[in-house]
């Protein structure tokens, strides 16, 4: 990357970004076909959450059962805003999903009320119980079945972390027909929660490169893209533009990015 260039966040980041002009359907093409060229065991790397997987029903359950439970009482008028929310209202966070209902996060009751409900999501998201209210992308799991076919390496590479979500994390990729379970594929997962994951994906790295041949990764948070696009320039580098994190990333131009595996 060039010495110069201001980190950015967001929308502005996937504008700065200059992604190759392809659909969704010319990305995933442009896989399969580097797949069949790799002759020395053609890897692809996939993340889950908001990759593979949507987890805004997770959300969703979370703050149904949080203003459903006693302790959001006490916010009755935030309680009151919340009760009956969409799943379309969920955003990438608690905090961007009370903005998004158009509660004034300025306001002390309301932040008192985040407060409150951030923490009894805390509680629940990272847990293997609550992976059962994930949906899987649709088409993901044929596009990954398909590739793994056609002979490839599937890495499963994740933020989630072994203690709290690792059985959940095994059972759902058999439950929604991911390669699991058999020979070329791999689940790596933080081995514990505070872990940071950007640097438990930075140190894959070796790993991967032990695995066999990057072909592609698939990303939705813009840092974890740009890591691995450094450390693996050769590879094709799918952005998830589906919801993502406000850390802020260099933009890049040679990355492909797709809305959806359909």
């Amino acid at each position: 990357m060039n010495a110069n260039t201001t980190e950015k966040v967001g929308k502005d980041w996937i504008q700065a970004c200059e992604f190759l002009p392809l659909t969704n359907h010319g990305v995933l093409k442009e896989v399969r076909e580097r797949v069949k060229q790799t002759r020395d065991r053609p890897t692809l790397l996939l993340d889950l959450d908001s990759t593979l997987y949507e987890v805004g029903p997770r959300s969703h359950q979370i703050l149904k059962e949080w203003v459903q439970s006693k302790e959001s009482d006490v916010h009755g008028e935030v309680k009151k805003l919340l009760d009956g929310i969409k799943k379309e209202k969920i955003g990438y966070s608690i905090k961007e999903t009370f903005s998004l209902v158009g509660l004034p996060l300025h306001e002390e009751h309301v932040a008192q009320a985040l407060s409150a409900a951030k923490t009894f999501w805390l509680d629940r998201f990272f847990t293997n119980e609550y992976l059962a209210f994930d949906h899987a992308y649709p088409g993901a799991a044929a596009f990954v079945q398909d590739v793994y076919a056609m002979g490839a390496e599937i890495i499963y590479l994740t933020g989630r972390d072994e203690p709290g979500m690792g059985n959940g994390t095994r059972a759902r990729l058999l439950q929604d027909g991911f390669p699991w379970e058999m020979d070329r594929t791999h689940l790596l997962l933080k081995k514990s929660f505070e872990l940071d994951d950007l640097d438990h994906k930075s140190s894959a790295a070796d790993y991967i490169r032990n695995v066999g041949s990057l072909v592609a990764s698939f990303e939705n948070e813009p840092p974890n893209v740009i890591a691995l696009s450094e450390l693996f320039p050769k590879a094709m580098h799918v952005f998830m533009d589906s919801v993502y994190s406000d850390r802020p990333a260099a933009p890049k131009k040679g990355l492909f990015r797709i809305t959806a595996f359909e």
